[in-house]
């Protein structure tokens, strides 16, 4: 069995990932930087009985990982790379997965998660065999580029960043860097307001068509005898009104990405046409007697469930294929409470310099009271509830105050909760006195809640209510309530 290196320039990491490695019974080594990790690779190779897994930390003195990442992966033979970082962002998750990693966790960590990746990883064959990988070092690659870091993805900017923490949204980042290097169409799946098209931005931005042209085009704002002329153009005088050549969006985006938006609503009579661009890769102009070759990465989203909509005959089965051969879900605000606080704060930082020309700091009353909306609109309901509230701003601080009437479902626990404690000092006076009893009418749903919303894990229900893992279960164990 090959040998996992663990690579973190803290002592304590790997000390927990040491002691995961013998609990699996996998061999390991360890290295406190980028340099010592390359010593080790040297010395044991990654043939069948050397380096197999690297569990890598970002931070390390010297380079970083992720400019080991790039000397290693990729390379024949080369060992599983597994990115490890504190600061969960959007770029530190797509740049490791673009560079080749084959996963990433965010510090703390699901222990349980990181032992079934070291079982799985360590025992995998790559691709490419089990031959001795090149050491890393000073390689070039055959276009005389560093190698591992291919001109055509250096240096790109992000759009406007997609932020988060929790799980969910870690595993879009994942998502967005894998796509990143390949050509494949993507399909969006998500409701209205989750964020697809900077989803779409972030595909582009991070491909090797980030120096091209990205359009959008929303299907169902377009008139349905206008479609095939916005899509694929038409010659002067194909139909009336028609006084000029003109290029539809497809040609528009010729060496770049077309986002389809809203895509579930193209109508069926003219989804076959749609099929035929996305495999032949050209067009017919209306109007035109030739076709026409494009070069065009496709990005398609929808709020619909395009599935039910083949099996109702609503969209076509092959269409669906042809765009979904990249499926990603995008998850609702109401599946990510960890990031409500966090996307509030980024847009009060955002906002507050465009609308108060200062910074804006949140409350902890505000923050408790998005934390109790469900957000049906989801973060473009968030984005609109903080641009409002700090239009009611005065002071340095984002409070409950200039929230209120702009959240009726967080109102309206709010009055039930005063409802509560009210009847409580009305009511007979319970064995262990009143404030005990609603300490616990309210901490023994809170944490039912929290189990079930992470499905019994928690590790991650302690982080969701920012306790320590050994409170919850003295928690747990005190009101009588069960792990799942």
């Amino acid at each position: 069995m090959r040998k996992v290196l663990i690579v973190d320039d803290e002592s304590s990491i790997r000390f927990v990932l040491a002691r995961t490695c013998e609990r699996a019974g996998v061999p390991f080594e360890e290295a406190a930087s980028a340099e010592e990790a390359r010593e080790k690779l040297r010395a044991l190779g990654t043939g069948p009985t050397g380096i197999g897994l690297l569990l890598l930390d970002v931070r390390l003195p010297g380079d970083d990982g992720l400019k080991l990442l790039g000397e290693i992966a990729g390379r024949p033979g080369s060992p599983f790379v597994v990115v490890m970082t504190a600061e969960d962002t959007m770029r530190t998750a797509v740049e490791a997965m673009k560079r080749g990693a084959a996963d990433y966790l965010g510090k703390p960590f699901d222990l349980a998660r990181v032992e079934r990746i070291i079982l799985d990883l360590s025992a995998a064959p790559r691709e490419s065999g089990d031959a001795e990988a090149s050491p890393p070092g000073d390689e070039r690659d055959e276009r005389g580029d560093p190698a591992g870091e291919p001109r055509r993805y250096r240096d790109v900017a992000l759009p406007e960043t997609l932020v988060g923490r929790s799980p969910a949204m870690i595993e879009v980042f994942k998502e967005v860097g894998r796509v990143a290097r390949t050509e494949m169409t993507v399909l969006l799946m998500g409701e209205s307001g989750t964020g697809k098209e900077l989803v779409a931005r972030a595909v582009h931005s991070n491909s090797a068509r980030s120096g091209g042209p990205f359009i959008t085009v929303n299907m169902a704002a377009l008139p349905r005898d206008l479609i095939e002329s916005e899509l694929y153009g038409h010659e002067k005088g194909s139909f009336t009104g028609a006084v000029e050549r003109r290029p539809g969006k497809f040609e528009l985006a010729s060496g770049g990405t077309l986002f389809l938006d809203e895509v579930g609503e193209l109508p069926i009579e003219l989804q076959a046409k749609l099929l035929r661009v996305l495999q032949e890769r050209e067009i017919d102009r209306v109007g035109g007697s030739r076709a026409l070759p494009v070069d065009v990465r496709v990005v398609a989203a929808t709020n619909a469930d395009l599935a039910r909509s083949v099996e109702e005959g609503r969209f076509r089965r092959d269409l669906y294929y042809r765009l979904a051969v990249v499926p990603i879900r995008l998850p609702p605000l109401r599946e990510r409470e960890a990031d409500v606080v966090l996307l509030a704060r980024h847009l009060l930082a955002r906002y507050g310099q465009q609308l108060k020309g200062r910074p804006v700091a949140l409350g902890k009353d505000a923050e408790a009271m998005l934390l109790a909306h469900p957000w049906p609109g989801n973060v473009r309901e968030l984005q609109n509830v903080i641009q409002r509230a700090l239009l009611k701003l005065h002071g340095p601080r984002l409070g409950a105050a200039e929230l209120s009437g702009l959240l009726p479902a967080a109102a309206a626990a709010e009055r039930g909760l005063s409802g509560l404690v009210n009847t409580m000092l009305d009511g007979a006076e319970p064995e262990g006195g009143r404030y005990q009893a609603a300490l616990e009418a309210v901490e023994k749903p809170l944490i039912a809640a929290a189990i079930a919303r992470t499905k019994g894990n928690q590790l991650r229900a302690a982080e969701l209510l920012g306790m320590n893992r050994n409170t919850l279960r003295e928690r747990m164990r005190a009101l009588g309530l069960k792990a799942r």
